[in-house]
């Protein structure tokens, strides 16, 4: 059984609390106020594209610092979450489509490793699964009470 570090995990974990919190605001509880709901929705939402743009940075720093040789279009893929996330809190939907953005950005993972370009943890995948299914979930929850 693959086991993931504790500290990892916890903090990896925490970050989903913001998320959880704009999915809570989302149910428009009558005791709390519409404004604070609302901002509880923005918040969380935005927070969604924040990590999706972390992400990315993620992926630039693995193809900048441990491929043999850094080419255009790993780069340009790299890049693709954080405008990705900027261009779906512009358009419609932006829920649905940062869920999006957080499988592509797994699955590019996933190829990099898939291809023997960069060796993660044992454990890394197991977390991100994990993480990316939450995230998938809460946002698509959100996209639909929005």
């Amino acid at each position: 059984m693959i086991k993931i570090p504790s500290k990892v995990k916890y903090l990896s974990y925490a970050g989903i609390i913001p998320i959880i919190i704009g999915v809570f605001g989302s149910f428009d509880l009558n005791f709390i106020s519409n404004n604070i709901n609302d901002l509880l929705i923005e918040f969380g939402v935005l927070f969604s594209a924040t990590i999706l743009s972390f992400l990315g940075g993620g992926l630039f720093i693995l193809e900048t610092h441990y491929k043999s040789e850094i080419d255009f279009k790993g780069l340009f893929i790299s890049m693709c979450p954080s405008i990705w996330a900027v261009l779906s809190l512009l358009l419609p939907m932006t829920c649905f489509l940062l869920a999006i953005g957080f499988l592509a950005t797994l699955e590019r993972e996933r190829s990099l490793s898939k291809a023997k370009i960069i060796s993660f943890p044992n454990w890394w995948f197991k977390l991100r699964f994990q993480l990316t299914t939450a995230m998938i979930i809460l946002l698509v929850v959100l996209g639909f009470n929005v």
